[in-house]
């Protein structure tokens, strides 16, 4: 009896966000932040894209957290912004690097 019950319950985890879902997160994260960027260091505002696809970089096991680099483009500077995206897929963004030519 307790050994069906505990079967029963180890196959319960936390939901994950699939990697798709967490890189999709972490672009717009990341392309609303270096429009902040833009926005604060009185640059013309320009649209900010991705130039590459994102990468996941590191998965914490714990708490299924997942860090993401985003690699962005605004204007003629690019951008690498990492990201940490939650098990619910909402990422906040953790550092960047500063625009290169």
């Amino acid at each position: 009896m307790i050994s069906s019950l505990l079967l029963g319950f180890s196959h319960l985890t936390l939901a994950e966000c699939s990697d798709i879902d967490a890189k999709l997160s972490a672009d717009s994260a990341a392309q609303v932040y270096v429009n902040g960027l833009a926005a604060t260091n009185r640059v013309a505002a320009q649209s900010a894209v991705t130039f590459k696809r994102a990468l996941i970089i590191k998965k914490h096991l714990p708490s299924k957290r997942k860090e993401v680099a985003s690699y962005i483009e605004a204007g003629n500077l690019y951008y690498t912004v990492y990201s940490l995206v939650n098990s619910q897929c909402i990422a906040s963004t953790i550092k960047s690097t500063n625009g290169k030519h």
